[in-house]
């Protein structure tokens, strides 16, 4: 079941499918529950910004590319381990934190992702995905879109 906060924030979307599945601990789990490419399943990845949280969303395959996260923000980017920042979405299970402006941190997307109509994403426990509505998403949430965000696998960068 949704945690009942992120069940509240969603009722201000126009359209929002809720989709209950067998447990998933990573994007490319749920990619399999959800039957959906892992191009079209957001993957949140907690992130230290210039010493603050933020969100960087990328496809479930994919890695974020700090440097470019660093370029973008014009401040150090790195990896938070789950253990450090568990407490800061609480209710949600840690690992299954959704994309949204609710915990006050910025969000970064890659912008390969903004092409996709709609986009899957963890709702909070690692049974309970949504559906949203791409454009509607990246508007409510206030998500900058970000090229190159996303590192695909066999890619790399310089």
């Amino acid at each position: 079941m949704i945690p009942f906060v992120v069940e509240e924030h969603l009722r201000r979307y126009r359209t929002v499918e809720h989709h209950e599945h067998p447990r998933a601990y990573t994007a490319q789990e749920l990619a399999q529950a959800e039957h959906v490419s892992g191009y079209r399943v957001a993957k949140p990845v907690v992130v230290e910004l210039g010493g603050k949280l933020a969100l960087a969303v990328v496809a479930a395959s994919d890695r974020v590319s700090l440097g470019t996260l660093e370029e973008t923000a014009a401040a150090g980017a790195r990896l938070v381990p789950e253990g450090d920042f568990a407490g800061r979405f609480s209710p949600c299970e840690p690992g299954s934190e959704p994309p949204l402006s609710m915990y006050g941190v910025p969000i970064f997307v890659d912008e390969r992702l903004t092409h996709e109509s709609r986009l899957v994403m963890p709702a909070g426990t690692h049974r309970d995905s949504v559906v949203l509505e791409t454009d509607e998403w990246l508007r409510r949430e206030a998500v900058q879109p970000v090229a190159n965000l996303g590192i695909r696998p066999g890619e790399h960068r310089t």
